[in-house]
């Protein structure tokens, strides 16, 4: 949950969302996608929605399919996996690039339904947070008696497996 690891190169980022037709931004340790799909026709607007993450590309265009049936296969497709805190995307303009990029779609309403996923990532973060901190759905290398992995493996002597 981290920030850091890698550095972030922003214009390429900001150059790919300008030009993709469907952006997926991976949260790997929220386990959520953020799929933000440009393309509109008279009858279709944009769409912007958290989704569960896709096991591979076949799967995420299946998906796609079933969600936009009334679309072609789109031309492009970018997936940009996103390890910093959900906060980053404001902290280094990537939000404002995807913001921009939904304005060129020409719906209104489209930036606050993104603006109520990104409200939304931001819930997940701090719940994924708590249950690492509490130990809840999470293996701990450390632990104090009574809590988490180290109640359930027995005596305090145990190796961890």
């Amino acid at each position: 949950m981290l920030d850091g690891g890698f550095d972030v190169d922003v214009d390429h980022i900001a150059r790919t969302i300008a030009e993709a037709e469907i952006v997926c931004l991976y949260f790997p340790l929220l386990r959520t996608t953020l799929l933000i799909d440009a393309r509109t026709t008279a009858s279709v607007g944009p769409l912007v929605r958290l989704v569960p993450i896709a096991a591979s590309a076949g799967e995420r265009l299946r998906s796609l399919r079933r969600l936009r049936s009334q679309l072609p296969r789109p031309e492009s497709i970018t997936t940009i996996l996103w390890t910093r805190r959900v906060a980053a995307l404001r902290g280094l303009g990537v939000w404002r690039c995807l913001a921009e990029r939904l304005a060129t779609t020409g719906d209104g309403s489209v930036i606050g339904r993104a603006e109520a996923c990104l409200d939304e990532l931001a819930v997940l973060e701090r719940r994924e947070l708590r249950r690492a901190l509490t130990g809840e759905q999470h293996r701990t290398l450390w632990g104090r008696p009574g809590l988490g992995d180290a109640a359930a493996g027995g005596s305090s002597g145990d190796a961890i497996p």
